[in-house]
């Protein structure tokens, strides 16, 4: 069995549909459709649209409170989803796609006292699923730090006086991924170097700040640049990105060169997408 679970997104609570009191028993969630994307009668690419999934789970307890609480809880968290726009999460094992659970149709409550059939109608309007690979590059101890063990199958292109650590990324999607950039204080205008692309902010950060580059969602108008500050304050820095190289260009696929001048650290979580969750799970 798939160990299926919902998060909600207004307050994290999660609801296993693998355990009792909810087990899934069905449904279409491993199915995926794309759509063409036609210019004089030529397909030019392929897309995935706004859609819906039926899951079928059994909700039962032993005592009549248990089972009312059970529902009532499943369609609270659900709901509160709904009523902020805003999707919450349909785990797969380590993937997740973001979605709402827009419907439930019960059967069975008239006959069972505390067991009945539910389907539920979840809709996504990004429907890929998405498993996440986190990467960590710490700040360098010395003034000079070179990975003896990285070796270069053609010259690189940058000055090796400017460049003071070099790592990598294994991306190891088959397509490139979308990202969320974390870079932590104290540092001054950060420049962060993936396969040869220039990330770079514009700003100053403090011992205790950090920022956020946030490409996980889907559309650009959503995304974020934000400063965290000490006491937990945001401020939007969208405005002190690098306005000459694109902030939100994806990580490709395969082994990257990461580049920086070690006097910082930061976290990078890629986005690797699917159009259906794993079989293979690991």
């Amino acid at each position: 069995m798939y160990d299926i679970s919902y998060v909600g997104a207004t307050h994290g609570e999660r609801i296993e549909l693998c355990h009792w009191p909810y087990m899934v028993n069905g449904g279409d969630i491993f199915n995926s459709e794309f759509e063409e994307i036609e210019e004089n009668d030529h397909i030019q690419d392929w897309e995935k649209k706004i859609t819906d999934y039926s899951l079928q789970i059994d909700i039962s307890a032993v005592s009549e409170k248990d089972f009312k609480e059970a529902v009532d809880r499943l369609e609270d968290i659900t709901e509160k989803d709904i009523v902020n726009v805003t999707p919450g999460r349909l785990y797969v094992g380590n993937s997740y796609m973001k979605c709402w659970i827009i419907g439930t149709d019960k059967d069975r409550w008239v006959n069972d006292l505390c067991s009945i059939s539910n389907e539920l109608t979840i809709k996504s309007d990004y429907p890929y699923w998405i498993t996440e690979e986190k990467f960590e590059f710490l700040k360098a101890e010395q003034s000079e730090v070179m990975s003896p063990w990285l070796e270069f199958p053609y010259d690189y292109p940058y000055e090796y006086g400017k460049v003071r650590t070099l790592q990598y990324i294994q991306n190891s999607n088959y397509t490139s991924s979308g990202f969320k950039m974390t870079i932590y204080g104290p540092c001054i205008n950060p420049i962060i170097r993936i396969a040869g692309h220039v990330y770079e902010l514009q700003t100053t950060l403090y011992a205790g700040e950090y920022a956020v580059i946030d490409s996980s969602t889907r559309y650009s108008k959503d995304r974020k640049i934000v400063k965290v500050k000490e006491d937990g304050t945001q401020e939007d820095i969208y405005n002190s990105r690098n306005k000459d190289s694109e902030i939100w260009r994806k990580i490709p696929p395969g082994r990257s060169i990461v580049s920086w001048n070690g006097s910082f650290g930061f976290d990078i979580i890629l986005f690797n997408e699917r159009g259906t969750p794993r079989w293979t799970l690991p």
